[in-house]
Formats: structure tokens, sequence, C-alpha cells
């Protein structure tokens, strides 16, 4: 399952890439940040997976990452935490995200991104 997660992330990938040659960032950048962050909590989701666990609650999700492999990944927990809270506020409360801010996450949220899938790709092969 872990495997088919890893391939769904890089279909959703290409899917807001292929977005981003566009003009929508700037119209819906609330959606891209959440496209995004769902692409994260899937690829955090697989390694649960492979360690024998799974999650519904993304807080226990997160608090177990950062705790087991704060020392295996160079990661930036933190910046996941807070790009979680955002995706709530975006999904429970409405929050409308600028461009800007899209803009200025979206670097850190890909390089995160490649980590994590790096990360599973070594990890599935094995």
């Amino acid at each position: 399952m872990a495997k088919e997660l890893l391939n769904l992330t890089q279909h959703r990938q290409n899917f807001w890439e292929e977005l981003e040659k566009s003009e929508y960032p700037k119209k819906y950048p609330s959606l891209f940040l959440e496209g995004y962050y769902e692409i994260v909590k899937e690829l955090l989701t697989a390694i649960l997976l492979l360690d024998g666990w799974k999650s519904t609650n993304h807080e226990c999700m997160f608090a177990y990452i950062k705790e087991n492999y704060k020392n295996k990944l160079e990661m930036d927990t933190d910046f996941l935490l807070e790009l979680k809270d955002l995706r709530n506020n975006i999904d429970y409360r409405g929050v409308m995200v600028s461009f800007e801010k899209w803009n200025n996450a979206k670097l850190r949220i890909k390089t995160e991104i490649k980590v994590l899938r790096d990360y599973l790709n070594e990890r599935i092969e094995e």
C-alpha cells in the first residue's frame, strides 16, 4: 500500500505542477497549498504504513514522524505542523491564503516532499 500511495503522490504532484504553469496559482492559492499538503500527508502515511502503523489523525501522525524520524530525515517538522494548521484553517474555517503566502511556502513544501519521496523510494527498493 505504501508504494501505491507513493505513486498517487506523484500523480497528484504532476497535476499541481501542470496547473502551476497557468494563472491558477494566483487565483486559487488556498487550493494549491491544500493540494500540496495532501501530498505531504500521503507521503507521511506511507512511512507509517512501512513501519506497520496507520493513523487517521494528522496530529498523531506528525507527532510520530517528529519523534521517530528526527535523526533519520532532514525535515522541518515544525514547518510541516504549521502547514497542517494552515490546511485545517482552510478546510474547517474557510480561511483563504494569499498568493504571496502560497508563493513563499511553495519551495519549502516541495523540498519537504522531495526529502520524503527520496526516503520512501529508498526504503521501498530495499
